[in-house]
């Protein structure tokens, strides 16, 4: 099992790489949405925005329920930001939970 810092770490990687897309992709990105990203095995959760095209980290969880839920166990997630492991195929072995629309599914997927 993979520490609090290293997840930390890795939700920081992707959060670099989803900011240093092309215009193109970005434009994939959702508008505004809000995310929750939880690691079960270490009972650690994070909320973020998505505010046109950048993800931005906020401290608690939003007012409502998040638009685009995930959940990753922390070995998993290292895997995928260390390009061990990709989206697709941690999503189609039920190693990556994700409770969206279908719209944000598809968006996400063009970009992870």
């Amino acid at each position: 099992m993979a520490t609090v810092e290293q997840v930390e770490q890795a939700l920081a990687d992707l959060l670099a790489r989803l900011d240093d897309v092309d215009e193109d992709t970005r434009v994939l990105l959702p508008t505004r949405r809000t995310l929750e990203a939880r690691c079960p095995d270490l009972d650690l959760v994070r909320y973020a925005e998505w505010r046109s095209g950048t993800l931005h980290l906020v401290d608690g969880p939003h007012a409502r329920p998040a638009d685009i839920r995930i959940s990753v166990r922390s070995d998993d997630l290292l895997r995928m930001t260390n390009g061990e492991l990709g989206f697709s195929r941690a999503y189609a072995s039920n190693r990556v939970r994700l409770d969206a629309s279908m719209a944000d599914l598809l968006r996400l997927r063009a970009v992870l």
